[in-house]
């Protein structure tokens, strides 16, 4: 029977730089690993098994910036805000709002709809504009106070 490190490292392909993750991935890009009843990100399984624990509150972070990558030597340890500020200085952060979101239902066009009718009078319910729009009555109001897609004029 395989170890775990010997099953992990089997679904890993080696490159000159990076060490991707060819098995299972979600829907973000990371590879994740199942063992002993729980599953886990593939690169912070790779840390665990090259260094140790992870300590509380700490996040792995990835020199290369390819999420499939759990080469230890990419991986380094940091907080979410390390995260952040590392993506923030790579340029690899965009702002993710509107329509860009991956589950967005609604578009800037929609928007600028629902604020015509608001700002116009017009005789239509928020719960009915949901209903049309596919949406929870709080997201038509929040639109229409401008709390949620304040960017769209």
């Amino acid at each position: 029977m395989k170890t775990l490190a010997e099953r992990f490292w089997s679904k890993v392909s080696k490159t000159e730089t990076c060490w991707n993750w060819t098995a299972s991935r979600v829907h973000d890009g990371y590879g994740f690993f199942g063992f002993n009843g729980r599953t886990s990100r593939a690169n912070r399984v790779a840390w665990e098994l090259t260094y140790g624990p992870i300590p509380e509150g700490l996040v792995v972070c990835h020199r290369c910036d390819n999420r499939r990558c759990v080469n230890p030597a990419h991986l380094f340890l940091g907080t979410v805000a390390d995260n952040v500020r590392d993506m923030d200085q790579k340029g690899r952060r965009r702002a993710c709002r509107g329509e860009d979101r991956r589950n967005a239902k609604l578009t800037e066009h929609h928007v600028r709809v629902i604020r015509y009718l608001r700002d116009n009078g017009v005789s239509l319910s928020q719960r009915r504009q949901a209903e049309m729009f596919g949406v929870n009555h709080t997201t038509i109001e929040r639109i229409g106070t401008r709390r949620e897609w304040g960017h769209v004029q």
